[in-house]
């Protein structure tokens, strides 16, 4: 499918922002109640696994039984429905987090986010951005079910990881900040948990005076055919608030061509719920259109972060 989304742009980059419509519902999977994800929800990734289409997620709310302290932890739904401008979903795991923040002085005692999912030789192994003792890091959580994990620790140095399965090996994009903005590496493991640097020279960045020239973030990774494809946000102002998402595709996850229509998708208008920032487009279909999910803010850090779960549609044809 990942092809036939590429081939719908041409290389005029407001038309191709344009043909996008985005959810009149936005934000689709709003934060709520007085629950652990009462503050944000956010970072969606999608598997299909044992017949059902999961939804993996952020969640950030107060911690019981502190004074009020906020961690973000990681949650998993079941998708039951899905048009081009509406999700329905059923709680896992009773609605409660599926992996949870370590002790305060473990790696993930602050935070743990940004999930990214595969299936490996029968598991479910989720890496994630992990905040706490030490630089941040990629952690990650293994389960037999999609829904009962078990942590296995602090992996390898970095953020947002965006895994993928590839020739037996479980290969790992994932984000370092270097010169105020971030840019993209890979990894690659045979068990999954030991990983080696592919190169030790960024495999993806920004172009000087274009709109990703700063930074380059949360990478979402699809296979179609022999070519594997990103979509990944990018700004050329702000390290870690993207305005637009991008295209980019490969053989072999080490080179890439970016998408001369870049970039093919872009905020929200000004107010809008997705109208800030945007990160982590996560991509699903139905029969007659291409749908993401990703995370969206009203607006940047100083002034209105409120990380919610956006939708937006384009048609196939």
């Amino acid at each position: 499918m990942s092809e036939q989304l590429w081939n719908l742009f041409g290389g005029n980059y407001r038309q191709n922002c344009l043909s996008w419509h985005h959810s009149a519902h936005n934000p689709v999977i709003p934060a709520s109640g007085n629950t652990w994800r009462s503050v944000w929800v956010a970072n969606p990734d999608v598997l299909t696994f044992n017949g059902k289409q999961l939804l993996y997620y952020r969640g950030n709310g107060i911690q019981p039984n502190t004074d009020g302290k906020r961690h973000d932890r990681l949650g998993v739904a079941e998708i039951a429905g899905l048009t081009r401008d509406t999700i329905a979903l059923r709680d896992l795991n009773d609605g409660e987090p599926i992996v949870d923040v370590g002790g305060p002085d473990e790696f993930d005692g602050k935070d743990v986010l940004d999930p990214s999912v595969i299936a490996f030789e029968g598991r479910v192994f989720v890496y994630y951005s992990a905040i706490g003792a030490g630089p941040d890091c990629v952690g990650l959580a293994v389960s037999e079910d999609g829904v009962h994990f078990n942590k296995v620790g602090n992996i390898m140095e970095g953020r947002a990881p965006a895994v993928i399965v590839k020739d037996g090996h479980v290969y790992m994009i994932y984000q370092l900040l270097q010169n105020n903005g971030y840019r993209l590496y890979l990894a690659r493991s045979r068990d999954g948990i030991h990983f080696e640097q592919v190169s030790d020279q960024p495999i993806f960045e920004g172009t000087p005076g274009n709109w990703d020239a700063l930074s380059i973030v949360t990478a979402r990774l699809m296979k179609d055919g022999d070519s594997y494809y990103m979509m990944y946000g990018g700004s050329s102002y702000l390290a870690d608030e993207p305005d637009f998402f991008g295209l980019a595709r490969s053989t072999d996850l080490l080179h890439w061509e970016a998408h001369p229509g870049n970039p093919i998708f872009g905020c929200g208008a000004m107010g809008q719920e997705d109208g800030g920032a945007i990160w982590f487009p996560a991509l699903l279909e139905t029969e007659d259109a291409f749908v993401i999910l990703y995370e969206g803010s009203r607006g940047k850090y100083s002034w209105d972060i409120s990380s919610q779960i956006c939708m937006a549609s384009i048609p196939k044809a």
